[in-house]
């Protein structure tokens, strides 16, 4: 039995959500809307120079500009914003996994009230160590992350070797 306990952090949402949302297609994903984006403004911005530009022109202009404004300050401001909800709703949450031979143990603590949940490992979706950090995914968005200094019985390499066993090619460290 390996056991974590662990606060919520800005660094393990982080940490989640950097692994969840697969940065390398969100960074092409963005590369080919601002391409798109930045084309169509351009094109307007010819037009009516030149003086032919109509209204569509002036409202494409506006809406791809408003576009790469909204979709960049999404992609940068998504992780502070979840963390800032979550410590508002729950600032004395307490976290604690235990990794056993056939599931994960999740439990949480809020005020008094705990949860408890079983996850087979087969549930789990993906794994990563990766800079001191853990990251366990469950879900689109669920997941735990936490650094390995959080350990109150087992070590990151006994952890490292249990994923590895029981993930197989889903536990990578990068």
């Amino acid at each position: 039995m390996i056991a974590v306990k662990n606060k919520p952090s800005r660094e393990s949402l982080n940490r989640l959500w950097s692994v969840t949302s697969a940065p390398k297609r969100s960074a092409a994903a963005l590369a080919v809307f601002l391409l798109i984006m930045v084309t169509a403004l351009v094109f307007s911005i010819i037009s009516l120079k030149k003086g032919d530009g109509g209204i569509l022109e002036i409202v494409l202009c506006v809406v791809t500009i408003c576009a790469v404004v909204i979709y960049i300050t999404r992609l940068l401001g998504y992780p502070a914003k979840r963390y800032a909800a979550m410590r508002k709703n729950v600032p004395d949450m307490k976290w604690e996994y235990t990794f056993n031979d056939n599931f994960i143990a999740l439990s949480s603590e809020c005020t008094g009230i705990s949860e408890h949940t079983k996850i087979k490992y087969a549930a789990v979706k993906k794994a990563v160590y990766r800079e001191c950090w853990f990251v366990v995914v469950f879900g689109t968005g669920t997941g735990i992350a936490f650094h390995e200094n959080s350990f109150t019985n087992g070590t990151p390499q006994e952890l490292s070797a249990l994923l590895r066993e029981k993930l197989g090619k889903k536990y990578r460290v990068k």
